[in-house]
């Protein structure tokens, strides 16, 4: 049988993926319009280049870099005729640094960016993409690009310059750098996800400091990669504001490390390190106030900015390695993760020696920064995996401390913690019933059939008494034929009810031998009430149980 129905679970898939397969194939014959039209069309040659109204080259390439000339503060032009053998040319994209640029058809000017830094009090570092608008109408006329650079390290530099419709540069932009973007975002969705464990599961374990402190990690490795990513101005095209998150991102990284450093592996340096790391933070508000003010910008600390986290890194990296060296094993796994970041760095480091920008420079820093989480991630994982398993242990023999080995009910030292607790309550301002049982003539049962007998009428008065108070309160034994009931907070109505109910049911037990009977006896603290404390409440209950005994033996019930 087991064979047959395989065998048709088998047959049955394949005809399924058959049928899709079948289906997709009929449907992909459909002729549509491609929703990105067409790819972005590159004008790399044919533009000629004009320097302060002097014509220098006819038939200039792009991307390229004039060595030989000083192009600060003078006015270039490219132009050349926009193709009309491709669909589609209404928008064009240019990338530029640190440059003023205009734009303009067959004389006409159709975009200004004004790039001149003198009056701003932020420096734009990086790439700025420009998206200009030239309408159904641009093919066949003459295209000027004229840029003035601000800044000596970038005025010869020429970048790539794509013409087509908006939506085939949006994806061009993608395809260049789009994973640096996927990868910020996937950075940023596991700061995210660890700082609300945090908050949750992890509030009251001992990781939860270095998780925090790893969540900021994470955080300000996402927003470095998403500030830096040419794909992020598709959201946020203003790129100072993307300066200011990098900026913000480079001056938490060493606060967060090194409190991930101090939670996780207890370094003997730990204080030195704390103290030394708040140079960071503070020193970004005392730099953004200075900036704001019109002193200084971040152009001018970015590299002594840079220098000054490298060394705290290495100071950061030695105290570790001390550490490791002296038998503190755990800091291994944060050694190889900065090991990995440290490479990455130098990696790009080496590569922007190149002219241009290339896809390695992002993807050895992302994987790099990836290495680092991934390393870091896993060591807190593990810490919470031994945690829980370490907490599961002490929970279960907790368990066994405060339950009935016999019954599985709670045992005595529950019940009086249960009752320690009301008592330290300042003042009782709910309903709090209490009953008390004893097992009628266990001793006699015990003498005449054994104790396996004696044990199976306590199970079974224990299984009872549960079925009774499941939905009204919880249940101990709290001697060797006695149980006892809190309910906590009480539902008057349903106390009365279940109280009644049980001194129903003990009168048909008592008519019938083969039953147990039981003795009990119940009390009822309710605010303004007779009783002060629940001690009165209990003392009360178990007089009752007793004089109930007394009743049940002079009427020679069982």
């Amino acid at each position: 049988m087991n064979l047959q129905r395989k065998i048709f679970q088998i047959i049955g898939t394949l005809l399924f993926i058959l049928v899709v397969l079948a289906t997709l194939l009929d449907v992909s014959n459909m002729k549509l319009e491609p929703i990105w039209e067409t790819n972005a069309y590159r004008l790399d040659d044919g533009w000629t280049l004009t320097i302060d109204g002097e014509r220098r080259q006819i038939d200039f390439q792009l991307p390229t870099v004039l060595k030989s000339d000083r192009l600060t503060g003078k006015t270039v032009v490219l132009s050349r005729t926009i193709p009309d053998d491709v669909r589609h040319l209404n928008s064009l994209m240019i990338r530029t640094s640190q440059k003023s640029v205009e734009v303009r058809v067959d004389g006409e000017r159709v975009y200004l960016y004004d790039g001149n830094l003198d009056a701003r009090r932020l420096k734009i570092l990086g790439y700025l993409n420009h998206f200009v608008w030239l309408g159904d109408h641009a093919p066949g006329k003459e295209l000027e690009i004229v840029t003035v650079a601000n800044d000596p390290r970038t005025s010869e530099t020429f970048y790539d310059v794509y013409i087509g419709s908006r939506v085939s540069q949006i994806v061009a932009l993608l395809q260049y750098d789009g994973f640096s973007f996927l990868f910020g975002l996937l950075i940023l969705l596991t700061a995210a996800m660890v700082s609300l464990l945090t908050f949750t599961l992890f509030r009251k374990l001992e990781i939860r400091k270095s998780a925090l402190s790893f969540a900021g990690i994470e955080f300000c490795a996402g927003l470095w990669i998403i500030s830096g990513s040419m794909s992020t101005q598709l959201i946020i095209h203003n790129q100072l504001v993307l300066l200011v998150f990098g900026l913000v991102a480079m001056f938490l990284l060493p606060y967060f490390l090194t409190s991930f450093v101090i939670n996780m592996y207890r370094i003997p340096q730990s204080k030195l390190l704390g103290r030394i790391v708040l140079v960071f933070p503070y020193g970004f508000i005392v730099i953004s106030s200075l900036q704001l003010m019109g002193i200084l910008t971040y152009y001018d600390i970015l590299t002594p900015s840079a220098i000054i986290l490298l060394s705290y890194l290495v100071l950061l990296i030695f105290f570790s390695l001390r550490a490791y060296l002296r038998g503190n094993s755990a800091v291994k796994q944060f050694l190889i993760a900065i090991s990995c970041l440290m490479a990455s760095v130098v990696g790009e480091l080496v590569l922007l020696l190149l002219p241009f920008m290339t896809l390695l420079n992002a993807l050895i820093l992302n994987l790099g920064i990836v290495a680092f989480g991934t390393v870091l991630l896993r060591q807190v994982l593990v810490l919470v995996m031994k945690f829980v398993e370490r907490k599961g242990k002490e929970e279960y023999l907790l368990s066994l401390a405060h339950t009935d080995g016999l019954t599985g009910l709670s045992n005595r030292r529950a019940f009086e913690e249960r009752m320690d607790g009301i008592r330290k309550c300042s003042r009782l301002i709910h309903p709090i019933g209490l009953m008390v049982f004893d097992v009628n003539d266990l001793k006699m049962l015990n003498d005449k059939e054994g104790h396996a007998a004696g044990d199976a009428l306590l199970r079974e008065v224990a299984r009872q008494l549960s079925r009774w108070f499941a939905q009204t309160g919880d249940v101990y034994r709290i001697g060797g034929d006695e149980f006892a009931m809190i309910c906590d907070p009480c539902n008057t109505a349903s106390y009365e009810s279940i109280r009644k109910e049980i001194a129903s049911d003990m009168l048909v037990r008592a008519k019938d031998p083969a039953r147990f009977s039981l003795a009990f006896g119940e009390a009822l603290f309710t605010p303004n009430g007779e009783f002060v404390s629940i001690d009165e409440v209990f003392a009360e209950a178990d007089a009752r149980m007793y004089r109930h005994k007394m009743e049940m033996k002079n009427g020679f019930v069982r």
